[in-house]
């Protein structure tokens, strides 16, 4: 009887029981964790922190050097991995973090994004910032959010974030830096990897990955997967399409979600790391949004 009482005041308040999906669920047990990052050098002053499959880092995030001051970008920050980027961003600059531009934020993932230190700013569409006001937990650091987009120039980097709306959610944030020429995407495209798709939008999700697709770049940098190049985009595209496709079959049929869950196949697809493990909240998430349009 305790217990449910427990339960049921922790849900009055709005805690969350459900889990941001993890890289380290992909390809086998969480247990055991190993470091949370890889650092990649991507160009003189940037570098990618890769989440790893034993790691607690549920996507990439991107280290980039100003000069006084050091941008982490990315989503999905445990505190875990938080202390571990500080410690990685020391291995590299004496220079402190002032700001983190946070690309996403789940509804409902309240151990997520709240813990940054107290003196790092936040950088963040409106979108996301909403969606951070309505947990019950309240983010002390100061926040800058925007519409559509941000330019922030920073001794000699420009670093340039644009708010995309909706795709893998609500208020995507994707940033650019166009001296480098590299890009950040978050986890609007996975790079030979399934993500996390249970809060995405669809349509506008693959519009999104076509205009991400002609940006003039040298190197981006996914939400989950390696450095690549914007040909990469292109290939998640067409996973994107053939997956959308292959939905609308089941759904022109008016078949049950529970018989398009049985039946449901994309041979191409099942071998890459993560479509079994979220193939339940994809499906879901994809049969419910678009028999709603």
């Amino acid at each position: 009887m305790i217990g449910k009482v427990i339960i049921l005041l922790l849900l009055a308040v709005g805690i969350s029981f459900s889990t941001v999906p993890s890289y380290a669920t992909i390809g086998g047990s969480n247990a055991g964790y190993s470091r949370s990052y890889a650092i990649e050098k991507v160009t003189d002053n940037v570098f990618a922190a890769i989440a790893q499959p034993r790691g607690k880092a549920a996507s990439n995030a991107v280290i980039v050097v100003t000069g006084t001051q050091v941008v982490i970008m990315g989503a999905h920050f445990v505190p875990d991995s938080i202390s571990e980027l500080m410690e990685e961003v020391g291995k590299i600059t004496t220079a402190p973090v002032a700001t983190v531009i946070l690309t996403h934020h789940h509804r409902g993932y309240n151990y997520v994004d709240y813990d940054f230190p107290l003196g790092i700013q936040i950088v963040t569409s409106w979108q996301t910032w909403q969606t951070l006001k309505e947990s019950y937990r309240e983010l002390k650091n100061p926040v800058i959010f925007f519409d559509k987009s941000l330019t922030l120039r920073l001794g000699k980097t420009t670093i340039v974030a644009s708010n995309l709306g909706r795709g893998h959610g609500d208020g995507d944030v994707v940033v650019y830096l166009p001296e480098e020429k590299v890009l950040f995407t978050s986890d609007l495209f996975f790079n030979n990897v399934i993500g996390y798709m249970g809060d995405g939008y669809l349509r506008e999700w693959v519009l999104n990955l076509e205009m991400l697709e002609g940006l003039d770049t040298r190197f981006v940098v996914p939400g989950l997967g390696k450095v690549t190049d914007s040909e990469a985009i292109g290939r998640f595209r067409v996973f994107f399409t053939d997956f959308t496709t292959e939905m609308l079959h089941y759904l022109e049929k008016k078949k049950t979600l529970e018989q398009t869950k049985k039946n449901f196949r994309l041979p191409k697809y099942e071998s890459l790391p993560g479509y079994r493990e979220f193939f339940n909240q994809n499906i879901e998430r994809a049969y419910r949004q678009l028999k709603d349009q």
